[in-house]
This record gives C-alpha cells, sequence and structure tokens, in this order.
C-alpha cells in the first residue's frame, strides 16, 4: 500500500526538486517505500513550502505519518506551521493514505492567506504570451495559434477533450473572476490517490465562464492534471435569459448532477468546477454523491446557497413570522 502512494504521490506531483524526493531512488523506494517522502507544495522554487512524512512501521493501518512542515517565515508563521500538523492528524483515521490529502490542506491554507495559486505553482504568466508554440515545446500542454489557446489533456487515457479558448477573452482583466476552492475530500474507501476538490466563482457572461476555466487549466497545475475537470453553469444574462450548461469532462453524467445542483439549490451566476483525481479504485455510483457533495461545499463556502444550519434558522424565522401575521 506505500508503494501504491508513493506511485500515487509521484504521479500527482512529479519527481526530483519540484515535487517528491524520495529516500533513494525510483526503483528502490517503490521496494521498501519506508519513506521519508518530502513533498514541495508551494512558494516559490528559492523559498518552497515543503511537507516532510515520516512513516512509521505500522502506516497506513493504525499510526498517522509524523507531518514536518518546513515554510519560509514571510509564508507561514511557526504558530500556524503548528496548527497545520495538529490539523493533518486529526484528519487522519485508521487504515486511510492520507499522503496526498495533506499536502493538498496546505494549498488550501496557503490560498486562504493569499498565496493563491500564482505563488503555488510560479506560472511564467497570469495570461499566455501571444507567441506561437508547437505543441511539443509547451509546457503547460497547451497551445497558442491564431489568438486561439488549446488545453491538451495529460492523457486520453480518461477520455477528456481538448478545450479551445479566445485568448482575447482569457487574457482580459475584465473577466477576471476571484475563485474559491474548497478543501480536498478523501470518499471513503477510495484509492491512496482518490481526491475531490471544487473551485467555484461569479459569473454574468460566457466570458466569465471561459476565464474561469481557463483560469484553471492553465494556471493551476494540479488541476490541469486531474482526471476529470467536470463543471456547470448558471446566470442571468443581460437580457434576462437564463443560460445554463453542464460537461462530463469524461465522467459520463457527472455534469447533469452538477447543473441539477445548481437548479435545485437556486444557485444562480455561479460556475462550480469539481476535480477528480482516480485513485485506482472503481467508486460506482457512489461518486456522483461525493462529486455533488463537494460541489455543495463550495456553492456554501462561496455564499452562493445557505448552509443547512442557516436553512434551518430561515425557515423558523419564517414559520414565526407567519405565526405572527395570524395573531
Amino acid at each position: 500500500r506505500r508503494a501504491a502512494e508513493l506511485e500515487a504521490l509521484l504521479s500527482f506531483y512529479g519527481e526530483g526538486e519540484d515535487g517528491v524526493k524520495a529516500p533513494s531512488s525510483l526503483e528502490d523506494s517503490f521496494t521498501s517505500a519506508d519513506g521519508p517522502w518530502k513533498i514541495r507544495v508551494g512558494g516559490p522554487s528559492h523559498s518552497p513550502v515543503t511537507l516532510e512524512l515520516r512513516l512509521p512501521s505500522d502506516y497506513p493501518s493504525t499510526s498517522a505519518p509524523v507531518p514536518i512542515v518546513t515554510a519560509p517565515p514571510w509564508i507561514l508563521d511557526s504558530g500556524r506551521v503548528a496548527e497545520l500538523m495538529n490539523e493533518m492528524i486529526d484528519m487522519f483515521t485508521d487504515d486511510t493514505e492520507v499522503a496526498i490529502l495533506w499536502c493538498e490542506h496546505i494549498r488550501v491554507a496557503l490560498t486562504n492567506i493569499g498565496e493563491g495559486t500564482e505563488m503555488l505553482d510560479e506560472p511564467s504568466s497570469r495570461v499566455p504570451n501571444c507567441g506561437t508554440k508547437n505543441r511539443d515545446d509547451s509546457q503547460d500542454g497547451d497551445d497558442i495559434l491564431d489568438g486561439i489557446r488549446t488545453f491538451f489533456p495529460p492523457t486520453s487515457r480518461y477520455g477528456q477533450p481538448m478545450r479551445r479558448f479566445n485568448n482575447a477573452v482569457i487574457s482580459s482583466e475584465s473577466n477576471r473572476r476571484p475563485i474559491h476552492q474548497t478543501a480536498p475530500m478523501k470518499p471513503p474507501k477510495s484509492g491512496p490517490s482518490e481526491v475531490m476538490i471544487a473551485h467555484v466563482a461569479s459569473v454574468h457572461s460566457m466570458d466569465h465562464v471561459n476565464w474561469c476555466l481557463a483560469e484553471l487549466l492553465f494556471n493551476n497545475r494540479k488541476v490541469a492534471r486531474a482526471t476529470h475537470n467536470m463543471f456547470a453553469y448558471r446566470f442571468r444574462d443581460t437580457t434576462g435569459c437564463v443560460v445554463s450548461d453542464n460537461d462530463d469532462d469524461g465522467e459520463k453524467g457527472s455534469g447533469m448532477k452538477l447543473a441539477a445542483l445548481l437548479e435545485m439549490s437556486d444557485s444562480m451566476n455561479a460556475i462550480v468546477v469539481v476535480s477528480r483525481w482516480f485513485g485506482g479504485v472503481l467508486l460506482g455510483p457512489s461518486r456522483f454523491k461525493y462529486i455533488a457533495s463537494v460541489g455543495r461545499d463550495a456553492l456554501v463556502e462561496a455564499g452562493f446557497i445557505c448552509s443547512p444550519r442557516e436553512g434551518e434558522e430561515n425557515k423558523s424565522k419564517a414559520i414565526a413570522k407567519r405565526r405572527g401575521r395570524r395573531s
């Protein structure tokens, strides 16, 4: 199981200075998988934020790894580092692989303190340059030609389509939208690298929708390498008409689930994108429940729909108001 988890880490974050450092050669690591594992989870290349995992002999069946977070003090002070390590320990449950889950938890923390994906992934530019590149020379899986930027999925194995964006649209500052990201969610009984994360943003036009999708695919390397990035959007245009659509991104039926979530929750002027990194264990129909759940969490956190507690409070207030009118 450790070997499978290390393989998932290498697939998820890459190997070497910008990814996972194993104790010896890749082959030896797969044979022993004893750790420690050290993963760069953010920060600039000259001052990276890293997570080192020291593995007890009974991990993952009983004991959690010992996490060691190293970060420059101007990114994370010692108090926040201690809090993060305690939070990670609390996230562990018996018989659960947590390496990717903990890495993404730190990345979310960095995003929340203002060190967003532009710092975490260090793209050369927040918008594409207008030069022409051959596909083989692309560093981000994209191609720019005749004002169109194309996203190429990392693999054709999972049925993800290529996506084309108008370079003028995704480069325009007027289309820039704040994007909220949820904490990573690991579905029960899933594989070691299985993680789901949702992003949500406020949109009022197709230009906004396309900017958000391009921002995630071109400027967030983890999202770009996801097995699926299913999404749905719903907004009211300038004429008052409701515009909505969805996309499975190779996960058949998932887009419709997210579209139903937007409609049933009466969420308007929103796009929700759920990224899934397949962990090697087939989840069956239950995967749709988890996709909808993480999507709903994003909508709640971003304020598009109220939480269950707020819903009950609003319901109670409405009942009290009606009773007051009757009296």
